[in-house]
């Protein structure tokens, strides 16, 4: 079984979702214009439906224009797996090194607007509920596109 292919979008998801984490920061949305965060960090939902699809077309070319849901599914599974992984060190850099004030900003926020008591903010807004999130999401928002992508995009009924 080749998995380089998994391996490489799944590299690339990776490198697309730390890119979008610095432009988020970049832009304001972790301080300046916390309030839109919630709403404009979502679209960073394209970048793994868009790699996902690149990758199961190189599949497709892969096996000679044939390719079965479950040879489609197993694509995106491992995809899934391999960015899983990576995603647990990209949040580590992003939060230790690109903005280490993400969590303080975001507990400021949620206490001022009165979303939260500092207390639950402080149990929502850390790294540990972050890499859980993180990786719960990633497997399941995976797994999810896997299966809709494989039904789609199978060229063998």
């Amino acid at each position: 079984m080749n998995i380089k292919i998994e391996f490489r979008y799944a590299v690339l998801t990776s490198l697309l979702m730390l890119l979008w984490l610095i432009l988020e920061y970049t832009v304001g949305l972790h301080d300046t214009y916390i309030a839109w965060h919630p709403y404009v960090t979502m679209f960073a939902l394209i970048i793994p439906i868009v790699t996902y699809r690149l990758a199961l077309r190189e599949k497709i070319e892969d096996k000679y224009g044939k390719l079965t849901f479950s040879q489609a599914f197993m694509c995106g599974f491992i995809l899934t797996v391999f960015g899983t992984i990576l995603a647990v060190p990209l949040q580590l850099a992003f939060h230790k090194l690109v903005n280490p004030d993400f969590f303080a900003n975001m507990i400021a926020y949620s206490v001022k607007t009165g979303h939260s008591t500092p207390e639950q903010a402080a149990a929502y807004f850390n790294l540990n509920s972050y890499l859980l999130e993180t990786v719960i999401g990633t497997f399941g928002f995976g797994i999810l596109l896997s299966l809709i992508l494989g039904f789609r995009m199978r060229t063998v009924k």
